[in-house]
């Protein structure tokens, strides 16, 4: 149900990719959610479809601009007419895609831009890039940053002081499913992890796959869902790592997968792995899965999980394989601590109240 102040709300997400993301699944999940409480909600992605072209609902006005570079007139051009098209009235760039958000607000000058940052090596921003993006804030009405470390960034280095911390939410579309059995390939292994995050350093596999050499003895067997390039030097020494540490039948590459709920559900654990996050989507769709979690205390996981998942320091192998045989070894733990842990993210990670405050920052803007 559309408030009155709402009605005059025309929003757009803008997204670069649809590949299988953080940042991207976001923008896709808030055009679907605002699609039944403002106007007009729409998705625009500037330079690659993907994965999640399908989960895009049929209530989104959606966009595809095929974007070749950065200053790209033809798809300024291709956008302008279908801001005109549906009176667009705020912009919400997600992640890389400010740029293009920013000569879009240049040529449209009345329109609100919301800049949505969804960087994910929160441990690394001393080291960030942030020329260009500091330049581009003086057009922003507003940033939301999805962690705290991100929120303080922003109030320190860019010019727009309208900074909100969002947290990142669930849907329904998150709850455990019905569906397809024998997604994951088991072979004769007793205990199957399972791990969604897209190869690239910061997810840090080798540190799960360090831990997994520990536990050889135990039966276990780990499927990796993310996207990767078997070109990608980093891919190629990862495959290297896994055959230096004699894990290869132990270890199962999918790519992007449709669904990952319903591979979820057939894992006996979810793995986070990673050197640095932000508030990473694949654990709230870990508790959402009703899956124990054994991840690395980075970004805001702590605060997601409370004291119902395990949770070590980055980069100590050693540590995470422990804590993957302390649930392991007590099924009754891991299941009260899995239940627990998706009826916390239910409920302070829930649809409803994001969006609310969402709204009101668009009301702000």
């Amino acid at each position: 149900m559309k408030k009155q102040n709402q009605k005059s709300i025309r929003a757009v997400q803008i997204i670069d990719s649809l590949d299988a993301g953080g940042g991207e699944r976001m923008a896709v999940n808030l055009a679907n959610s605002l699609s039944s409480q403002i106007e007009a909600s729409c998705l625009m992605v500037t330079r690659k479809e993907g994965l999640l072209r399908q989960e895009v609902s049929e209530k989104v006005n959606y966009i595809f601009l095929s974007k070749k570079k950065a200053v790209d007139f033809k798809a300024l051009k291709k956008a302008k007419r279908f801001i005109k098209k549906h009176q667009i009235t705020h912009l919400h760039a997600h992640s890389t895609s400010f740029f293009f958000a920013t000569l879009l607000k240049i040529s449209c000058p009345h329109l609100k831009l919301i800049w949505h940052d969804h960087y994910g090596e929160s441990e690394n921003l001393a080291n960030r890039p942030k020329s260009i993006l500091r330049i581009s804030s003086i057009f922003f009405n507003s940033i939301i940053a999805v962690n705290q470390k991100l929120e303080d960034w922003s109030l320190k280095y860019l010019f727009t002081k309208n900074v909100n911390y969002v947290k990142n939410f669930t849907t329904k579309n998150t709850e455990i499913r019905e569906g397809s059995s024998n997604l994951l390939i088991k072979n004769k292994y007793k205990h199957h992890l399972i791990q969604v995050a897209n190869i690239r350093p910061q997810k840090d596999h080798l540190n799960i796959l360090k831990a997994l050499q520990l536990l050889s003895k135990e039966s276990i067997k780990l499927h990796l869902l993310g996207q990767y390039n078997k070109d990608d030097q980093h891919y190629k020494n990862l495959k290297q790592s896994i055959k230096d540490l004699d894990v290869e039948n132990q270890v199962e590459f999918y790519g992007s997968v449709e669904n990952v709920q319903l591979y979820l559900k057939e894992a006996d654990l979810a793995i986070l792995s990673s050197r640095s996050e932000g508030l990473p989507l694949a654990l709230l769709e870990y508790a959402m899965a009703q899956k124990p979690v054994v991840l690395t205390d980075v970004g805001q996981c702590a605060e997601v999980v409370g004291e119902h998942a395990k949770l070590v320091k980055p980069n100590h192998h050693h540590a995470l394989a422990k804590a993957i045989i302390e649930y392991l070894s007590d099924p009754i733990l891991a299941e009260r601590d899995a239940l627990n842990l998706y009826q916390r993210v239910r409920a302070e990670y829930g649809e409803e109240a994001i969006i609310n405050k969402l709204l009101k920052i668009y009301e702000k803007a």
